[in-house]
């Protein structure tokens, strides 16, 4: 932004939002600040202020900004000596691209009266707040210590100092543009750049009716990209690391199993000592005897302080303790590979999500604390929630006709598992990935065809990590063979008995014609919706 569209842009933010009252601060990014502003005239406006050193940028916004369940630190400040404040005014500096956010809170005889600056300086750029009467730099969102090349530093407690002139030429004032050339738009040149203009040519740029929105127009597409990133890199850090920790949960507990089963491999020992009971005596560490089994020697370890037979009953005491150790590790590590396929499937969606929306909805879904997931009870076991199927999941009509439901969220599986799925229904994940839950309903009187099974085998690869990778495992069950343990993950079964199948990669549709060209099948004319 150059300095005759930043003072446009002041200028229209000054007619519009003086007066209005700051009700909250956002900061969705590391350098952007959002002010929500709600004025008479207009209701509640949203003001971008971005100190990015290449998206530098200050405008009003309609995107939908995601909220950090924990405010960084600057807007944490901006929070306790700017909300709740009035906006007294928007100007923009002349002689450079810095713009003055003015704030006045409290009763007028003891009123505070603050600034906060954006400051467009490239790689210095800051949002800085400002006390009016001291001039003194309450807080700043990029502080800059002295170093030898630096001529300006900004830090909390330091008087104000304007940037120092950088000796460039302005851009013309905003002054000398006529009132009838001004049309707010974007422009394009031969090389395909585009940006904001203050005198767009109808014929061949876009123009706006504002300067404002010429700007959200300019930025959305980058912004609306930056967003999404930050709230799925956001959304998926804790996934990620429950993931982490549960496969070194998962390697200490077959290290344990290992040692179990050197415990239970000991009941052979015990028999062999049982029937050569009377060539041991107390005072002995080993007793060598022929093992009926392999036919060669064998030395049993024993307890010198210990009889032969405190020693038998010490061995088979261990062997029993291994077994049951074993079969309760088992059930463990079972578990905790139930836990973390789960967790991997909510990784697939948080990473295929494509707009806030779907991202917001999906980190109802993520765990935030460290502790076991079968400690926390699922909103899903608390109260089942009934809302429209587009949010839930995808519907798509089988080459027979069938409606086949593709969980969109762990959330989406569960609302499948509970409250669509009957008895003798299909049910098909991709094995050993993550995805999609696909549930397949049964036929009137009668089994899903082949080719009715092949086309939710596809979904469930579509759907799934295994897209594009070829022909893959599918696991395919019974409803009845499935079961959810008491406060699981969302999206979270258990499988007791399932077959597999191939199936490769495609889309809906390219699924029920590689099925019908395999075996000749004439085209039936079924209608696919609209992924």
């Amino acid at each position: 932004m150059d300095q005759t569209i930043l003072q446009k842009i002041a200028a229209e933010l000054d007619e519009l939002l003086r007066g209005g009252f700051i009700n909250k601060i956002h900061q969705p990014l590391p350098r952007e600040i959002v002010l929500r502003v709600r004025t008479r005239a207009a209701g509640e406006k949203k003001l971008m202020m971005s100190a990015d050193p290449l998206l530098g940028r200050i405008h009003l916004t309609d995107l939908k900004i995601p909220n950090p369940p924990t405010p960084p630190r600057f807007c944490a400040f901006l929070r306790a000596h700017v909300q709740g404040a009035r906006i007294a005014g928007v100007s923009a500096a002349v002689a450079d691209r810095v713009v003055f956010v003015t704030t006045t809170r409290g009763p007028a005889d003891s009123a505070e009266e603050r600034d906060i600056v954006l400051e467009f300086l490239g790689r210095d750029s800051n949002i800085l707040l400002v006390d009016r009467w001291s001039n003194r730099i309450m807080d700043c969102l990029h502080r800059i210590p002295e170093k030898e090349t630096a001529t300006r530093i900004v830090l909390p407690g330091m008087t104000y100092q304007p940037p120092p002139p950088r000796g460039k030429p302005g851009a013309e004032p905003l002054a000398n543009i006529a009132p009838e050339q001004m049309r707010p738009g974007v422009t394009q040149d031969a090389k395909g750049r585009r940006r904001l203009t203050l005198t767009a040519t109808p014929e061949s740029d876009q123009v706006f009716e504002s300067m404002n929105a010429a700007a959200e127009a300019f930025f959305w597409p980058r912004l609306e990209s930056l967003l999404l990133e930050a709230l799925r890199r956001e959304i998926a850090s804790p996934i990620r690391a429950r993931i982490r920790g549960l496969e070194r949960r998962c390697a200490k507990i077959e290290e344990d199993i290992q040692k179990l089963e050197s415990f239970a491999e000991r009941q052979h020992e015990g028999d062999l000592l049982k029937v050569n009971l009377r060539l041991a005596r107390k005072g002995l560490e080993s007793l060598t005897v022929s093992d009926w089994v392999t036919g060669a020697p064998h030395a049993i370890k024993l307890n010198p302080a210990l009889g032969p037979v405190e020693n038998m009953e010490l061995i088979f005491k261990k062997a029993a303790k291994g077994k049951r150790g074993k079969n309760i590790a088992d059930k463990r590590l079972e578990a905790t590979r139930d836990e973390k396929a789960a967790l991997e499937d909510l990784l697939y969606y948080v990473e295929s999500a494509e707009t806030v929306e779907e991202l917001e909805r999906l980190a109802a879904d993520v765990p935030l604390s460290k502790a076991p997931a079968q400690t926390k009870k699922s909103p899903i076991d608390k109260k089942p929630e009934r809302p429209g199927g587009s949010a839930m999941f995808r519907e798509f009509r089988s080459p027979g006709g069938l409606t086949v439901l593709v969980g969109k969220s762990g959330r989406g599986n569960d609302f499948l598992f509970k409250h669509k799925a009957r008895k003798g229904d299909l049910w098909f994940h991709v094995k050993g990935r993550a995805g999609a839950h696909v549930l397949l309903p049964r036929r009137a009187g009668g089994e899903p065809s082949d080719e009715d099974k092949a086309f939710a085998a596809g979904l469930a690869v579509h759907f799934s990590l295994a897209r594009g990778k070829g022909k893959t495992e599918v696991i395919v069950a019974d409803v009845n063979d499935l079961s959810r343990p008491k406060g699981a993950l969302p999206g979270q079964v258990i499988v007791r008995r399932f077959t597999t199948m191939i199936a490769e990669s495609q889309t809906p549709a390219e699924s029920a014609e590689r099925f019908r060209a395999e075996r000749g099948i004439e085209k039936t004319g079924f209608r696919l919706p609209p992924e």
